[in-house]
């Protein structure tokens, strides 16, 4: 039975996206969006630091450097010879990784320089008045920025009186920025692979969740589906129960009617005529008490009465269960047998298997009333002759079968020897309880047989 797609998750299953398919497409780019972000954002926070800690050290640097040299520098003024040879002597005393120094007056004009444009009119950058305020300010300048092949690290320096501390100058430095440039790459990349990681780890991780929870809620809706199905053929089941149980009660109404007029009947065709018979003798009798007949007419009566009683034994013998609960089934049956023989006065030829002995109450009940109506009707309506009883165990099932041999041909479905329909009814009605089957036919060339199978398997009491 094809599986009901009762969930939005089923149609997108069979287009061939699952739940953890879904999942691990949006994580990875939300995820990868997210650490690209990150990433950027702790290389740049890492350069800053470190272009902040550089600049820092050379600002310190600057101020010790040229601070002696520019004492006696006033407003307005320019460095004097000695002072720019003096500057020039330190400078060539330095490292080879200074690539240029300057000197700027707060006012914006340059009054120092490495470079070859020692002199040449400048306009004072932007970081110059910043560094005249006194921050610090510290840039990278990256290969083929103002034609240089190499990156620079560019600072400018407050420069201050020793004593008053008044800002007097600005100092500018040009450092080689190649190892400096190389160990931030250096640590952009680890950064870079700790993120790629990181963002791997917790894409695998949480796909795994997800994809152990989309398997668990595919289980379960399997299990719901085959639970729904499974509540569907029991709510089919209860409907057909329910029908058939309407049904029984209905049959079992007719059938009691049928049987309180089948009783009344008897008891009204046999004893209460003879009955009625007696009455009006004795009516007979006492208005004439000295009639010669008078005990010929006792006698006749006594007789009557005897035919009474005999009906009335055999009414309630018909109508009385013996007791089945200590006899096994064997037993019941030949109990069956035995009264029929006894108030008829025929015999019935019996073939009974090996049938077992702990059989249910019910089952006993149900074969014992089979087997007396069975029997019943064939010696009302065909004459006793020839009557069998037959019993064995085929399987899980009782085959119980009374045939006789007596009457003409008839129809099938109305078979002489059981056409009675109180007796048909209750039958069916007691077969039908114990989930068996009821089966007439004819015999050729006559005779009716009669089949019952019950089921025994859901019937054995335990021992």
């Amino acid at each position: 039975m094809p599986r009901r797609k009762s969930l939005t998750g089923d149609a997108t299953e069979e287009r061939g996206f699952s739940l953890s398919a879904q999942f691990l497409l949006v994580a990875t780019i939300v995820l990868t969006i997210a650490m690209a972000v990150l990433g950027t954002l702790v290389s740049s926070l890492l350069q800053q630091s470190v272009l902040r800690t550089a600049g820092d050290e050379w600002a310190a640097f600057l101020g010790a450097f040229l601070e002696p040299h520019i004492q006696e520098l006033q407003l307005g003024q320019d460095l004097t010879s000695d002072q720019i040879a003096a500057l020039d002597e330190r400078f060539g005393s330095l490292g080879e990784t200074l690539v240029a120094m300057k000197v700027w007056a707060t006012d914006g004009r340059l009054l120092y320089s490495t470079s070859r444009e020692l002199h040449s009119p400048e306009i004072d950058p932007p970081e110059v008045k910043s560094a005249a305020r006194g921050f610090n300010v510290v840039q990278l300048e990256e290969p083929g920025d103002d034609g240089t092949d190499t990156p620079l690290i560019e600072v400018y320096a407050p420069l201050h009186h020793q004593q008053t501390r008044q800002i007097i100058a600005v100092g500018e430095l040009y450092e080689d920025a190649t190892n400096l440039v190389g160990e931030v790459d250096a640590n952009r990349l680890t950064t870079w692979i700790a993120v790629a990681l990181t963002t791997v780890l917790m894409v695998g991780a949480l796909y795994l969740i997800v994809r152990r929870g989309a398997q668990t809620i595919a289980q379960q809706r399997a299990d719901l589906n085959l639970r729904m199905e499974e509540a569907r053929q029991l709510a089919r089941q209860n409907h057909e129960l329910r029908v058939e149980a309407d049904a029984a009660r209905l049959d079992a109404t007719e059938a009691n009617e049928q049987l309180l007029g089948r009783i009344g009947s008897d008891l009204h065709d046999g004893p209460v005529q003879l009955f009625s018979l007696v009455a009006l003798r004795l009516s007979a009798e006492a208005i004439d008490e000295d009639a010669p007949t008078a005990a010929t007419d006792r006698s006749g009566m006594v007789h009557i009465m005897g035919e009474a009683l005999s009906e009335l034994r055999n009414i309630s013998a018909g109508l009385s269960l013996p007791e089945l609960g200590e006899i096994g089934l064997e037993e019941t049956l030949r109990l069956a047998v035995f009264r029929h023989e006894d108030l008829t006065g025929t015999h019935v030829e019996t073939s009974l298997g090996m049938l077992p002995a702990n059989a249910s109450d019910a089952v006993k009940t149900c074969a014992y009333r089979v087997i007396q109506e069975g029997l019943t009707n064939a010696y009302k309506h065909a004459k006793g002759a020839d009557l069998h009883v037959m019993a064995e165990v085929i399987g899980a099932t009782l085959h119980l079968e009374v045939t006789d041999s007596g009457g003409a041909d008839g129809d099938v479905s109305q078979p002489h020897g059981f056409h009675h329909k109180l007796g048909m009814s209750g039958m069916r009605n007691r077969v039908a309880a114990l989930r068996g089957r009821l089966e007439v036919s004819s015999q050729q060339p006559h005779g009716t047989r009669l089949s019952v199978y019950l089921p025994l398997a859901s019937s054995i009491r335990k021992p």
